[in-house]
């Protein structure tokens, strides 16, 4: 019988699965698919992490990519098990299996791009699309990304460094099996694709964060919170130059806010000064629900 332990962990899960999840995983999944299948593949053009080197060993071994995509996913999936939450590691093992599922039944569409370049962009940028939408619902591709995770938490090596790491192994392996030249479009794909994959996961919501220096800090903040609706957090600061203490103001604004807040501050203080940087991820009240589990 089952436990009662175990049925309070299974409702919890069940609890926890999304419909809405799931039909983003599988239209990321088709539009990956598409992009190695019809783009990628008849143009040796590679992408980055696991289905690059599944591409390279369907050249090499003649196996179909479908399948070295599944073999290579599978003790990434175990050791993935023990270090990522039990919902990321099922739809990403979903996402796996109809990828693979997905590339060995559909054949190439024909999409007429003869030109390498093209190829490299287009693919680039249509397997970074796919991919980011898997990532927006709580999801992944497998391959690179659980491995980044756990070597993030067991070496504590940054996600991107991983990345890159990974993605020059597969330019290595590009220059073995093919040539410079396609190694090279490789890696213009890559780029392609790890921007695009950022600018999708990220969504159309990018922040600002700006640091405000004035003297007039407090009508500036108190303009800020009734005009654009942000919160405001006042940093002590002193200045080295002149040794008077300031009150720094951080706040986290909408890309579209910028100009308004600008326009704020230079009013109240012509003299201000601001220091703008983006923020890839904002939780919060009034940004994304912290209550986002991986």
């Amino acid at each position: 019988m089952v436990s009662l332990q175990m049925k309070k962990e299974i409702s919890h899960f069940t609890e926890q699965i999304s419909f809405k999840d799931i039909i983003g995983i599988i239209i990321g999944s088709f539009i990956v698919v598409v992009a190695v299948q019809s783009i990628l593949i008849p143009a040796k053009v590679l992408t980055g992490g696991v289905t690059g080197v599944a591409i390279v060993l369907q050249f090499v071994t003649d196996w179909p990519t479908w399948l070295w995509f599944l073999v290579l996913n599978i003790p990434i999936f175990i050791a993935g098990y023990k270090f990522v939450s039990r919902r990321f590691v099922i739809y990403s093992l979903f996402a796996t299996l109809l990828q693979s599922f997905l590339l060995g039944i559909m054949p190439p569409i024909n999409l007429n791009i003869d030109n390498l370049l093209l190829a490299a962009v287009f693919g680039g940028a249509l397997n970074g699309l796919g991919s980011g939408i898997i990532l927006r619902y709580k999801g992944s591709s497998g391959g690179m990304d659980i491995i980044a995770v756990i070597v993030k938490r067991v070496w504590g090596y940054s996600i991107g460094q991983t990345f890159f790491l990974g993605n020059l192994v597969v330019l290595a392996l590009s220059l073995v099996v093919f040539n410079l030249e396609l190694a090279l479009f490789s890696a213009i794909s890559i780029y392609v694709f790890s921007k695009t994959l950022d600018a999708v996961e990220a969504g159309p919501n990018v922040t600002r964060t700006a640091m405000i220096i004035s003297e007039r800090s407090k009508e500036i903040a108190m303009e800020i919170m009734d005009n654009l609706n942000r919160g405001c957090t006042y940093i002590p600061g002193e200045g080295a130059y002149s040794g008077k203490e300031r009150r720094i103001i951080l706040v986290t604004v909408g890309k579209t806010q910028l100009p308004r807040l600008k326009e704020i501050v230079f009013q109240l203080d012509p003299e201000a000064f601001i220091i703008i940087n983006e923020t890839i991820e904002a939780f919060g009240k009034g940004f994304r629900s912290s209550r986002v589990d991986f």
